[in-house]
């Protein structure tokens, strides 16, 4: 695994972590701890994305990193490359 993947898994790893914290508070919002949590994980995820995307370009296309005076969306590889 080249290290663009293995930085990209974890991107995913924490995002998936964030939104299964997300449907677990929907029905315990007063989970202070859970909260404490996914404040944690979504810190780390922004981390790992602004890593990503500093050393391999943006991930989504409203991403506003390396778009300044040229639209760079396409010169990062697709995710089947």
């Amino acid at each position: 695994m080249t290290d663009r993947e293995c930085l990209m898994k974890k991107v995913q790893s924490y995002m998936f972590a964030v939104e299964d914290f997300v449907l677990y508070l929907d029905t315990h919002p007063d989970d202070k701890k859970a909260i404490e949590m996914h404040s944690a994980l979504a810190k780390k995820a922004e981390e790992l994305i602004r890593e990503y995307e500093d050393e391999f370009g943006p991930i989504t296309s409203s991403s506003p990193r390396g778009c300044d005076n040229r639209w760079n969306w396409i010169d990062s590889p697709w995710p089947w490359e």
